[in-house]
C-alpha cells in the first residue's frame, strides 16, 4: 500500500475537525444538559481520529486499485461506495456504544424522539467529515498525479527534442556527409541518373526529419517510406553489405508510431554491426497479428566496440511509458537482436490532463493476415 507523507496533514485535520464538532455539534451537551466538557471532548476527539483513519485506510486500498488521472472517475465512484460503507459502519457502532454505556444520559435525550434520529443524525455528521477528508486527500493527490504527467511531459518533449537531434546530428556530421558525397561523386561517375535518384532520397531524408520536428505520433506507413528512403542510402554506401526486409500487414500501415523510431534502430543496428558484402546485414520490419512491431536484425558485432550513449533505446522507451502503452521489449540472443514496439490505434483517445493515450489496440475489423 502506497506509503503517504502527512503526518501533519492527519495532526492538523483532526485538530480542526474536533474543534470544529465541539463548538457546532457537541456545546449544547455541555451547557444544557450539563455534561462534563472533558468527557465530550475525549470522545469527540477519539471518534475524528477514528473516523479520519477508517477514511484514509479506504481511500489508500481504492487508491492501489485505480491510481493515476486516467482513473480518477473510477476512483472516485469507488471511493463514493466503499467510504459510505465505512462511514455507515462507523455510524453504527458509535450510536450503538454510546447508547449501551449511556454516555450523554441517552435516556433522557431519547424521551422527544425515536432511535432512529441519533441513527440518521449520526450518520449524516460522520458522513460530512468523511467527504471533507476524501475531498481534501483526492485533492491533494489529482494535483501532485497532474503535476507529475506534467513533468513527464516535459521529459518527452525534451527526449522528443534530443532524439530530433540526435538524428539530425547523426545525417548532418561530416562523416556522413563525406561517405554521401563520397557516394555521390562516384554515382556521378558511372551512374548519372542514379546520382539523381541518390539527391531525391537524400532530400526525403532531411525533409522528413523537419517535417516531424512537432509530432507526437506519426503512421507507420510515413515511418516506412522514410525508411526505404534512409535504406537507399545505406544501400548506396553498403551495396550488398546490408538487406532490409519489410513484412507489415496492410491493415496496419495506418497505426501509429512515435516518428524517427524506425531510423533510430535501423541506424543503430548498422552502428554496432558489421556490415559487408560477406557478412550482409540483415534488417526485417514486421508485424504480427496482435499489433506489435518488430525490428530484428542478425547479430555480428564490430570486433572494435562503437561509443555508445544508449540514448536511441532509452527515447523510445520513455516514449512509450509516457504514452501509457505496453513496455517496449528489447530481446538479444546469440545471433539476433529484436526490439518488439506496440502499434498504437489511430482512434486512440488523447487525454487532455496530459497523461499520455489510453491503450487501445484493436484489431482492424477487416483484418486478414497476408504479407507485404
Amino acid at each position: 500500500m502506497e506509503k503517504l507523507n502527512d503526518k501533519w496533514l492527519r495532526i492538523g485535520g483532526i485538530s480542526i475537525l474536533n474543534l470544529f464538532l465541539n463548538i457546532f455539534f457537541y456545546l449544547d451537551l455541555v451547557h444544557v444538559k450539563h455534561i462534563p466538557f472533558l468527557k465530550v471532548f475525549l470522545l469527540s476527539t477519539a471518534y475524528v481520529i477514528i473516523s479520519w483513519e477508517v477514511t484514509r485506510f479506504v481511500i489508500l486500498l481504492v487508491r492501489k486499485k485505480f491510481p493515476g488521472i486516467l482513473n480518477t472517475r473510477k476512483r472516485i465512484i469507488n471511493l463514493g461506495i466503499y467510504v459510505t460503507a465505512a462511514t455507515l459502519v462507523i455510524s453504527l457502532l458509535k450510536v450503538e456504544f454510546i447508547s449501551g454505556v449511556d454516555f450523554y444520559n441517552m435516556g433522557e435525550l431519547h424521551q422527544d424522539h425515536p432511535m432512529i434520529f441519533e441513527y440518521l443524525y449520526s450518520f449524516g455528521m460522520n458522513m460530512f467529515y468523511a467527504l471533507i477528508i476524501t475531498g481534501i486527500y483526492e485533492s491533494l493527490y489529482f494535483f501532485n498525479q497532474w503535476r507529475k504527467s506534467f513533468s513527464e511531459m516535459e521529459q518527452l518533449r525534451k527526449a522528443n527534442l534530443q532524439s530530433q537531434f540526435d538524428s539530425l546530428k547523426n545525417q548532418v556530421n561530416p562523416h556522413f556527409l563525406f561517405n554521401s558525397l563520397n557516394s555521390l561523386s562516384s554515382l556521378v561517375e558511372e551512374d548519372q541518373e542514379k546520382a539523381v535518384q541518390f539527391i531525391a532520397e537524400l532530400s526525403r531524408v532531411y525533409r522528413y526529419l523537419l517535417q516531424t520536428n512537432e509530432k507526437e505520433l506519426t503512421t507507420l506507413n510515413a515511418e516506412l517510406e522514410f525508411i526505404e528512403a534512409y535504406y537507399f542510402l545505406l544501400q548506396t554506401r553498403f551495396g550488398s553489405g546490408v538487406k532490409l526486409i519489410v513484412d507489415i500487414l496492410p491493415s496496419f500501415r495506418e497505426f501509429l508510431i512515435p516518428p524517427l523510431t524506425l531510423q533510430i534502430l535501423v541506424e543503430n543496428a548498422v552502428k554496432h554491426n558489421v556490415v559487408s558484402s560477406n557478412k550482409p546485414l540483415v534488417i526485417r520490419i514486421s508485424s504480427d497479428a496482435l499489433g506489435n512491431l518488430m525490428v530484428d536484425n542478425n547479430l555480428q558485432k564490430k570486433t572494435q566496440s562503437v561509443p555508445s550513449s544508449g540514448m536511441g533505446l532509452a527515447n523510445i522507451t520513455s516514449k512509450y511509458k509516457w504514452l501509457n502503452q505496453s513496455e517496449v521489449i528489447i530481446r538479444t540472443t546469440e545471433d539476433n537482436f529484436q526490439v518488439k514496439l506496440p502499434l498504437i490505434s489511430p482512434q486512440t483517445p488523447y487525454d487532455p490532463f496530459g497523461a499520455g493515450l489510453t491503450l487501445k489496440r484493436d484489431i482492424p475489423p477487416n483484418f486478414h493476415p497476408q504479407s507485404t
